[in-house]
């Protein structure tokens, strides 16, 4: 008799994303069912229906570019170049 080995699936942590809404900014994320649409200026929290699709824009990935974000701060290669003195000669 062989013995089977007992692996446990992992669920992925709900993937949150930068977006506006009718110009609104805010993020979308989808933690069940529904994808939710998170104003954080009012706390608004409202369900996207296929009827907002079209004034909906995602844009990039929260965690994505919240790690970009403190690379530059460290001094990563997009700060070093951007930081880089104009020379005349």
């Amino acid at each position: 008799m062989q013995t089977v080995t007992d692996t446990q699936t992992t669920r992925k942590a709900p993937t949150a994303f930068y977006a506006q809404l009718h110009g609104l900014p805010g993020v979308i994320t989808k933690p069940a069912d529904a994808v939710l649409f998170l104003e954080p200026a009012s706390g608004a929290v409202v369900t996207i229906t296929p009827a907002d699709t079209a004034a909906l824009v995602v844009l990039g990935e929260v965690e994505t570019a919240t790690a970009q974000y403190l690379r530059d701060l460290a001094g990563g290669r997009a700060a070093v170049v951007c930081g880089r003195q104009m020379e005349v000669g």
